[in-house]
């Protein structure tokens, strides 16, 4: 028989659970600059890692403590061992390893959570140029630990959705649109042998793409626009256009779908992939708090839902279709613009 603490209204574990926020990013932070994921496919022996480490081994296990609580290690007979989570996106051997993409985002999502009172009461301060989202600086920072983020799924969710286009063996020429290392692409075209990608994005992210498509033997398949899409000529001739997560800094957005339209072969597909604010911009959950300390400095990048389809429609696409996709992150949005066949 079990006891339950009745309360007048709604219970208040919620209020509970998210005092835990920092101690759960504490921990994982603690865990990726020990490297304790690496360590632990060596050791799950408290003495010998208190020993690599230099630690003090009754901390020390109770970090791992924490960890295992976490959901990040497994422990058995007084041993710890990683648990798939850990072992697949937390150690520096694997290619889907997110650590850098982590420590990276930590300071981006809390620089400000120090001053709500002085943001919400004065404004939005003024942002160096090299600390905004849309500066070379930051996607140069950005554009290794990307790779990883997009081998850990994006490039094969972007191929099953590309290759689930009943057009798709007949395409031939591919724009991936802000493609970042460009491992998107190239995941597309292992779907096809016969497609050609070119890629669009930074100057210095568009160096690491080139870099990583000759390391990979694509070269011959892979070619390049160094440059700000907004500025950049995209080409002509594309039988599918990608774009993930990329498009919050275009200027003008019908216009620029025209471009998209007009840079299409007819019959033409552009697969957009985004979140889609909902709730009248309070949710989902994860892009408004995730987001909050840079839209609270002025850099309020999300799309509303449907927004995109929508300037899809103005700009001319035949066919727009839109329906929900649930990713890591959370509820994001897939737009599908078919460009019309010649009559």
């Amino acid at each position: 028989m079990s006891a339950r603490m009745e309360t007048p209204g709604p219970s208040y574990a919620p209020l509970m659970d998210w005092l835990l926020g920092p101690v759960r990013q504490a921990l994982l932070q603690t865990a990726l600059e020990l490297d304790l994921p690496g360590l632990l496919t060596e050791t799950g022996d408290p003495q010998e890692l208190a020993r690599r480490l230099g630690a003090h081994q009754g901390n020390l296990v109770r970090l791992l403590d924490g960890l295992t609580a976490l959901g990040l290690a497994e422990k058995r007979d007084g041993h710890y061992a990683n648990t798939p989570l850990a072992d697949i996106y937390l150690r520096r051997d694997r290619q889907t390893w997110l650590g850098d993409m982590l420590l990276s985002l930590i300071p981006m999502q809390q620089a400000n959570l120090g001053r709500l009172n002085e943001l919400v009461l004065q404004g939005p301060p003024e942002v160096k140029r090299e600390m905004r989202l849309d500066s070379p600086e930051h996607w140069q920072r950005a554009a290794r630990y990307l790779a990883n983020y997009q081998r850990a799924g994006l490039g094969r969710l972007a191929a099953d959705l590309a290759e689930a286009l009943p057009e798709f063996p007949g395409f031939r020429r591919m724009l991936d649109l802000g493609g970042g290392p460009g491992l998107v692409g190239a995941a597309i075209l292992a779907r096809h042998p016969a497609l050609h990608c070119v890629l669009c994005d930074q100057p210095p992210v568009a160096a690491v793409a080139q870099e990583l498509a000759q390391s990979q033997g694509l070269a011959g398949r892979m070619s390049f626009i160094a440059g700000d899409y907004n500025q950049e000529d995209l080409g002509q001739g594309y039988d599918l256009i990608w774009a993930s997560h990329c498009l919050y800094y275009v200027k003008e957005r019908t216009a620029f779908m025209e471009r998209l339209l007009q840079a299409l072969n007819p019959g033409g597909v552009l697969l957009c992939l985004h979140e889609g604010l909902t709730n009248q911009r309070s949710g989902p959950a994860y892009y408004v708090l995730s987001r909050l300390s840079l839209a609270l400095e002025g850099q309020d990048v999300s799309f509303d839902q449907g927004e995109l389809a929508e300037h899809m429609r103005r700009a001319g696409f035949a066919q727009v279709e839109s329906r929900p996709m649930e990713l890591a992150t959370g509820l994001t949005w897939l737009d599908v613009g078919r460009k019309a066949r010649r009559s």
